[in-house]
């Protein structure tokens, strides 16, 4: 499987979104928030959920491309220092994405109607992720064996640097998703990271970021010094 493009189902991910939405607005807090206010910013979601489009694009590679924590694959090298904490002999697969939710049109939105709209599709991009987690998990291939939490650039040891090397093996222009020279994907809510196939379910990384292997230089919850979010749903 190379530069496989799938269309995944927004709908599958529907509560989960919701659920990073209100975290994201902070609903979820102890500080009581208006009724009225939260119902209006939920109803915002009916102005773009019809744009809303996520798409994949994978590529599969055999577990021979690992090698500690580097992996080679289509002679471009990967390097994850969290790689280091999960047995080479566990791994059976590695799935390499680029997945992206699209623009959308917000000229004519009110401020906080924009800001309420980012944050929808910051909401589905990261249920997006674990729609495509589950996709994957969900094939012949893969049953009996367990599907990794998300790793990527900026994320877990990995510099924000390799984004290009993702584009040098993956077509993003399948789905209409480009690397421009400032080191910014176009469109901005996108993602680029992947997936490994383990015999057995690994801790990885664990709750929060206090199992990476990363410098804490490339990482940005490093840097803002928080605790990396985990979102699961069955």
């Amino acid at each position: 499987m190379k530069n496989h493009m799938i269309r995944l189902d927004k709908g599958q991910g529907k509560e989960l979104a919701e659920k990073n939405f209100r975290d994201m607005c902070g609903y979820n807090r102890a500080k009581p928030v208006s009724q009225k206010i939260i119902e209006r910013s939920l109803r915002s979601l009916n102005d773009v959920y019809h744009q809303l489009e996520i798409k994949a694009l994978i590529s599969e590679y055999e577990k021979t491309c690992v090698d500690g924590i580097n992996m080679l694959l289509d002679g471009k090298l990967f390097t994850c220092n969290a790689l280091a904490q999960i047995p080479t002999e566990e791994i059976e697969r590695i799935y390499i994405y680029l997945l992206t939710v699209g623009e959308l049109n917000l000229s004519e939105a009110s401020i906080l109607n924009q800001v309420y709209y980012d944050m929808w599709q910051n909401a589905y991009m990261d249920a997006g992720q674990e729609i495509l987690r589950q996709y994957l998990q969900g094939l012949s291939c893969n049953k009996g064996r367990n599907v990794s939490d998300n790793f990527g650039p900026g994320f877990f040891g990995m510099d924000i640097s390799q984004l290009e090397q993702f584009f040098a093996i993956l077509d993003g222009e399948k789905i209409y998703l480009k690397l421009l020279d400032s080191g910014f994907m176009s469109p901005t809510k996108s993602y680029a990271g992947f997936f490994l196939v383990t015999n057995s379910k690994q801790n990885f990384v664990g709750n929060d970021c206090g199992n990476c292997l990363s410098s804490g230089k490339t990482c940005m919850y490093c840097k803002a010094g928080r605790k990396m979010a985990k979102y699961n749903i069955q």
